[in-house]
């Protein structure tokens, strides 16, 4: 909780943590904050690796999970090659040990920090607008409606 308070405040880190459990509950997330923070390059490596083998969106899941509900620490390799195999991403333990995709995750993290980017979740609607942090139903309502692709 520490990282939490330090980057957004104990106020409101107290009013987000309750919100985020119960809005998590509400789909079957079972947040927990209790993990380890970490580098994260390793892991972005693993997500563009399972990208080129046509499993991305599964091990976006598995790393989700295992971040945010299971407190598992995605910044060690032993961690990352256990998420690989659970979702049958073969290959993963050697991809691990190179620096292949390295350049590519560098490059994308240097684009979107020049779009001002800085933490997660960050939108980008449209290549124009962005819209950072975890946002209320409503808020996401407006902005669809604003731009037609609900009807109001």
């Amino acid at each position: 909780m520490k990282f939490y308070y330090q980057k957004f405040g104990k106020e409101k880190v107290d009013k987000m943590i309750p919100y985020m459990k119960e809005q998590g509950s509400k789909v079957g997330i079972k947040f927990s904050y209790g993990g380890k923070i970490g580098n994260t390059m390793e892991s972005h490596r693993l997500l563009y690796f399972a990208r080129d083998n046509g499993k991305q969106d599964e091990m976006i899941e598995k790393l989700m999970s295992y971040y945010f509900e299971q407190e598992k620490d995605i910044s060690d390799s032993k961690i990352l090659e256990a998420a690989a195999s659970e979702i049958g991403l073969k290959d993963a333990k050697e991809f691990l040990a190179t620096n292949k995709l390295k350049d590519e995750v560098i490059a994308d993290v240097d684009e979107i920090r020049q779009m001002g980017i800085s933490g997660v979740p960050a939108f980008i609607i449209n290549g124009e607008e962005l819209l950072s942090g975890a946002q209320e139903t409503k808020t996401w309502e407006d902005i669809l409606k604003e731009r037609g692709y609900i009807q109001q």
